[in-house]
């Protein structure tokens, strides 16, 4: 299997990678950056017992998408699940927003998840076997916040993305869904204004009805079960990961 965007330790991407391994999945794990932190978390999944192998490559760039595979095939024999979980957010108000923000956040997280969903898609089709795609998307596929417009419109736009392929990937035995995390004690989220202060973080944990930050290990799990037999039946939907935050908002 292959986990876009896990180099950081504390990250989505890595929760998904040791979630996967737990289960006795072989991992490859790719990221842009970071490069000896990406070796480091494919040392720690060797040390789970599987295979794990560290793939950089830059997912807006399709060239290096399709190297990416090809490696992943190569070193791992194939590729039957595909957590798409590359992302970036920039935290600006629309009449603030850079031409440079606006296309580095819709280079990855829209044209990366095509470019990604699409390689591994053709792989799986090849393979014959059917497959699993999971991508990360986020509360914001269903609800609205103020300060990142367009990284909200991008999640938005995987919940389409979603369904659409899952129609046309259906006949291959290939389910794709989106897993959509609220707030996440990650990296990602450091930079969150709410959150800058003790006084901010408690706020944000009386807004979620479990009165707790998810942890990325969490998400990991939600999205093995996407990628397990439990989940075959499932296609085109998105699986809120949220201690109710939606419902404890809207």
């Amino acid at each position: 299997m292959l986990v876009t965007g896990a180099a950081e330790a504390r990250s989505i991407g890595w929760g998904i990678a040791r979630a996967l391994a737990d289960e006795g999945a072989d991992v490859a794990v790719n990221d842009v950056s970071r490069l000896d932190e990406l070796e480091l978390r494919a040392e720690e999944l060797r040390a789970k017992g599987v295979r794990a192998v560290a793939i950089p490559a830059d997912v807006t760039q399709p060239q290096q998408v399709e190297a990416m595979l090809a490696r992943v095939v190569s070193e791992l024999g194939g590729l039957d699940i595909l957590a798409s979980n590359a992302g970036i957010i920039r935290w600006q108000p629309v009449l603030d927003i850079t031409p440079e923000s606006l296309r580095a956040v819709v280079n990855v997280n829209l044209k990366g998840n095509v470019y990604v969903c699409r390689a591994a898609a053709r792989q799986m089709i090849a393979q014959g076997r059917g497959g699993r795609i999971i991508i990360t998307s986020s509360v914001q596929s269903d609800i609205q916040f103020s300060i990142n417009p367009i990284y909200g419109a991008t999640k938005y736009a995987a919940h389409i993305f979603t369904q659409t392929l899952a129609l046309e990937l259906a006949p291959y035995n290939i389910t794709i869904n989106h897993m959509g995390p609220g707030w996440v004690r990650s990296a990602l989220n450091d930079p969150t204004p709410d959150t800058q202060t003790p006084e901010g973080i408690e706020r944000q944990r009386r807004g979620v009805p479990l009165q707790r930050e998810g942890d990325p290990y969490e998400m990991g799990r939600a999205v093995v079960y996407l990628a397990s037999d439990d989940g075959a039946y499932v296609t085109g939907v998105g699986l809120r990961v949220d201690g109710g935050l939606m419902l404890g908002k809207f």
